[in-house]
């Protein structure tokens, strides 16, 4: 086929791809896909917005106003109704539109043309760092100066929004994606339809023998007619390119012949000789000339060698001054390197230094055929030296002779193949083309040119590699050992309870330090408001479940994700942030002279009853926790406060019998041991139980209706410097081994308990599940940390007590 593409017309294929996907994707895909997002965004917010609007009004409905002003008791039940959303923080405020602040956060934004209305408004806006949706919900009261509006802000972040907005969009995606197949349809008949010129391209390829370069003969579309061009222009270079090859075979076998024929012309003139004098002389030609043809086989099988070696994937790592030494040692144990003085100069290159990314064996090839052709055209008592040296970004290799050289209107063709520049040398002409092919397959560059002995000096530049990256990033290489690492641990637990489980994690990392620091519950937390972030620990743990949630509300915390196998059971973690690792059931611990396991009350209800039947009996023998100085007992207090009036009347009764407050479970216990307490009521459980054991006089009780459970909670803030270590840790405290050793080697209690228990509360435990009742980690939590909530608990608290 020799005739060419005639004209350039014919139907445009582009434009029928355009119209086409224009009216199957653009239209379907673009408009679409715009309207489903802002739709996503609209649902995912619906929801959310009620709720934030409901939990608004349910605020504005506990507000009041007395003689000393206005107040609010903040409900729990607006709290809960937040938490209906597991995933994101909540803020809250309550206060006067243009006036003081009664509650919550002062400084929440708010829009600048806001005017007070009983309906809604609802609007985004950064705080803190984050993006949050708010609800500003107001209402007018009655006051001693008249009517007067008061509001109530209500914000959430917006990363359940975000999630359900985008799982929204991705699952309504799935319907448009049956749509995007009609245009698919489309797409298809229009390129099978446009592409008709190439199938018979293809068609034509396929039947021709291997023989046929002749041009591709057709009249293509104009879009298409470039990719004709393309395949003619190949296969136009694809014949040059064999008729380099058919010319190179012919050269190879034309010299082979050549030198295979003067072989045999001079062993047929040997043996028609008479003359041994003549013989002799012809049969040193044959062997010379056999020592050229040997010579003409080895390079040409060299070049075949480098050649097929040239593809850069196959490069690594190489150093250049063993390999050179190497190269030397083996050329000097040749008999014809006798009188030639042979010199290698490395500059002082450092080991790891001298790297380049090479094939070792081409490298060598090329070094050697530099040495022989040196060794060749050289006189007898040749020098030949090699030089290394290095930049910082190169190494250059020299090779310098004291031979005649080549002159300058000779080196450009000096690299060709059969070029040989020296008619009494006997050279292929391949040396130099050797040392040219590994210089191209190797991205270096080559230079011929004077060597400073008056000879040639050939100079091969490769890049370098640089080596201190491996030492950097592989630090065992320089010998020098990692430093160990610190885990900082800011802690409400006492440190004999959690020295097990620091042990077991340190032997688990053995270049990690731990260290614990112990807290009182209110002082931990005052000391993560604390604005100075010199000391920030890596992990922070607290039996204070509401001060966590605070702490983790206010932004403090850093996102962890668990793997599957340690992950705690829902209502013991929040936002990925904070997760509880033990199940601490509140206890009465009771003196067993004092009274009797039989006279014990089953429930909180007949506590109160028992407790005023006995006021005389029990007067100052009964202990608690001192909510005003410890964060579990205030948890406790206001947790039992949600289970029904019957609280508050059980202070009173506690009260009228002289109650006795205490900081911390272990002096309540020890109190009881000593004979002080007939009971102490809402003792932590783990503590309680390693007490009584070695107690004979002491037993534990649990009420029938219900028994709060708190959990130890850990989180890792934003500030930890060994944030990863800090997970590590916490998925330590959630393994199995860490459960384990939590139950075997320590007074706490497992939050996740396997197998038949052992001790006297865990068979508690085991044997009434079902009424034991987890404070879950919500916002809820916050309720009774609200100043102004906390400011009447604590006063009625206080009334009750009589104090």
């Amino acid at each position: 086929m020799t005739s060419g593409m005639t004209g350039s017309g014919g139907h445009s294929l582009q434009r029928r791809l355009l119209v086409t996907m224009a009216l199957g994707f653009v239209i379907l895909l673009m408009l679409i896909s715009a309207l489903l997002w802002t739709y996503a965004r609209a649902s995912a917010n619906r929801p959310h917005d009620l709720l934030l609007a409901g939990t608004a009004l349910s605020i504005l409905e506990r507000i009041s106003v007395g003689p000393d002003g206005a107040t609010v008791d903040l409900p729990n039940s607006a709290m809960e109704i937040l938490s209906l959303n597991p995933v994101d923080r909540v803020l809250y405020r309550v206060f006067v539109p243009g006036g003081r602040n009664l509650t919550g956060a002062a400084d929440l934004p708010a829009p600048s043309d806001l005017a007070p209305s009983a309906e809604p408004v609802l609007f985004e806006d950064a705080y803190g760092g984050a993006q949050f949706r708010f609800v500003i919900q107001s209402r007018q009261l009655s006051t001693a100066e008249g009517r007067q509006w008061f509001a109530v802000q209500i914000g959430q972040t917006v990363e359940l929004r975000n999630a359900e907005q985008l799982s929204f969009f991705a699952t309504s995606l799935v319907g448009l994606a049956g749509l995007s197949l009609i245009g698919l349809g489309f797409v298809w008949v229009a390129i099978r339809t446009s592409l008709a010129p190439l199938r018979q391209v293809a068609a034509d390829l396929a039947q021709r023998e291997p023989a046929d370069l002749g041009r591709v003969v057709g009249t293509p579309p104009r879009e298409i007619k470039g990719l004709f061009d393309a395949i003619n222009g190949f296969i136009e270079r694809l014949g040059r390119n064999r008729a380099l090859t058919e010319t190179f075979i012919a050269d190879v076998a034309h010299q082979t012949r050549t030198s295979l024929s003067a072989m045999q012309g001079h062993l047929s003139l040997a043996v028609d000789a008479d003359d041994p004098a003549q013989m002799r002389s012809r049969l040193i030609k044959a062997d010379r000339q056999a020592t050229r043809t040997v010579r003409l086989t080895n390079q040409l099988l060299a070049n075949a060698m480098v050649i097929h070696r040239s593809d850069r994937s196959n490069l690594e790592p190489v150093a250049l001054r063993p390999l050179v030494r190497d190269i030397l040692a083996e050329m000097l144990r040749d008999s014809r390197m006798r009188h030639i003085s042979l010199s290698f100069l490395d500059g002082g290159i450092e080991a790891g230094q001298d790297m380049i990314l090479g094939d070792a064996v081409s490298i060598r090839e090329a070094l050697r055929n530099l040495i022989e052709n040196a060794v060749r055209h050289g006189p007898p008592d040749n020098t030949v030296t090699i030089s290394l040296e290095a930049t910082d970004t190169e190494l250059v290799l020299k090779v310098e002779d004291a031979g005649p050289g080549i002159a300058e209107a000779d080196l450009a063709r000096a690299t060709q193949r059969f070029t040989s520049l020296s008619e009494n040398s006997m050279g292929s002409g391949l040396g130099l083309s050797i040392v040219k092919a590994v210089t191209d397959g190797h991205g270096a560059d080559l230079s011929l040119g004077r060597s400073s002995l008056g000879g040639l000096g050939v100079t091969l530049i490769f890049k370098r590699l640089l080596a201190v990256l491996f030492l950097v990033l592989c630090p065992v290489w320089s010998g020098t050992p990692a430093p160990a690492d610190t885990l900082v641990i800011h802690s409400a637990t006492d440190t004999p309870a959690m020295q097990p489980l620091i042990e077991a994690f340190e032997s688990r990392m053995a270049e990690v330090d731990v260290e614990y620091v112990e807290f009182q519950t209110l002082d931990l937390y005052r000391a993560m408001l604390a604005e100075a972030d010199t000391a920030r620990p890596d992990v922070v743990i607290s039996s204070a479940m509401d001060l966590q949630v605070d702490l983790v509300n206010r932004g403090l915390a850093l996102r962890t994700q668990l793997s599957v196998q340690t992950a705690p059971p829902s209502w013991a973690v929040w936002r990925s942030e904070l997760f509880g690792f033990t199940f601490e059931p509140a206890v009465v611990v009771y003196d067993t002279r004092a009274i009797s396991k039989e006279e014990l009350p089953v429930s909180h209800r007949e506590l109160a009853t028992f407790v005023r039947d006995n006021e005389e009996r029990f007067r100052g023998r009964i202990g608690a926790y001192d909510i005003a100085q410890s964060g579990i007992g205030y948890l406790y207090a206001t947790q039992d406060s949600l289970q029904g009036p019957q609280s508050l009347r059980l202070f009173e009764v506690l009260g009228r019998a002289d109650l006795k407050t205490y900081c911390c479970t272990s002096e309540m216990v020890e109190a009881t041991a000593r004979g002080e307490l007939a009971f102490a009521f809402n003792a932590i459980g783990s503590y309680a139980a390693a007490q009584v054991a070695s107690e004979p006089n002491l037993g534990l009780h649990f009420f029938d209706d219900y028994n709060l459970v708190m959990t130890r909670t850990a989180f890792i803030p934003k500030e930890a410097r060994q944030a990863e270590l800090g997970a590590r840790f916490i998925e330590f405290l959630l393994s199995r081994e860490g459960q384990r050793i939590i139950a075997d080697k320590t007074p706490l209690l497992p939050l996740i308990r396997e197998g038949e228990q052992q001790s006297l509360i865990g068979r508690e435990i085991q044997a009434r599940l079902g009424t034991f009742l987890p404070i879950r980690l919500t916002p809820g939590l916050l309720t009774y940390l609200d100043e102004l909530k906390r400011n009447d608990f604590m006063s009625a608290w206080e009334t009750s007590l009589r104090r």
